[in-house]
């Protein structure tokens, strides 16, 4: 079994940042030991992963049929497109004369559409999938430009030894993150705070 050592300013920040160095999430199985109080210091041990949601082709257009009953239902002339599914994630793309209208300014819109209709899945699909919406190809861009961003700050981050914590994003924005660092052997990444307005840290390896 492999174990760790992590400290922070709260239990529950030294439990996040022991996740990060083991390389795992929530669904694993991690036993702690709190060493310290004050100041905070946990020791994790991986005892197991949970087998991975995998969402199937059915399920998946299953979510997308969802999908595009509910957006053909707006005073707009868009509709929704399958474009694939990986892990839990099923990725939709809306097309259509007014998609452009569904990004909004920065994607705010876009990002409270994806946000909404997750929710509802959740409640009459399955809990486990989650939606990645994207139009006119907004969503590709924002990934391309949120890598770069990531990757200079990281280095930031080692130059300075200092923690960065990044804005609130969604779900899907917190895995490209995770995914872009996790084989970094200087920093590690952990997210924050309560959706959706949970956040990533970038963190010096200790």
């Amino acid at each position: 079994m492999t174990s760790v050592e992590a400290t922070g300013n709260t239990i529950e920040e030294a439990k996040n940042r022991a996740l990060g160095l083991l390389g795992v999430g929530r669904n694993a199985q991690v036993e702690f030991e709190v060493l310290s109080e004050n100041p905070p210091r946990v020791r994790a041990t991986l005892v197991g992963e949970a087998q991975p949601y995998v969402v199937t082709p059915q399920m998946a257009r299953r979510v997308a049929d969802y999908v595009d009953h509910f957006v053909r239902r707006l005073p707009l002339r868009v509709q929704a497109v399958l474009r694939g599914s990986h892990s839990r994630y099923v990725e939709i793309e809306l097309v259509g004369r007014d998609a452009t209208v569904l990004v909004g300014k920065n994607g705010e819109v876009l990002d409270q559409l994806q946000f909404l209709l997750n929710n509802m899945i959740a409640r009459v699909i399955d809990p486990q999938v989650r939606v990645v919406l994207d139009s006119v190809g907004w969503r590709r861009r924002r990934a391309e430009r949120l890598r770069n961003q990531v990757i200079a700050i990281a280095k930031e981050v080692k130059l300075r030894g200092e923690e960065a914590v990044l804005p609130p994003m969604p779900a899907h924005e917190r895995r490209i993150v995770h995914q872009t660092l996790k084989d970094d052997p200087e920093v590690m990444t952990y997210s924050e705070g309560e959706e959706p307005h949970r956040y990533v840290v970038i963190s010096p390896r200790e």
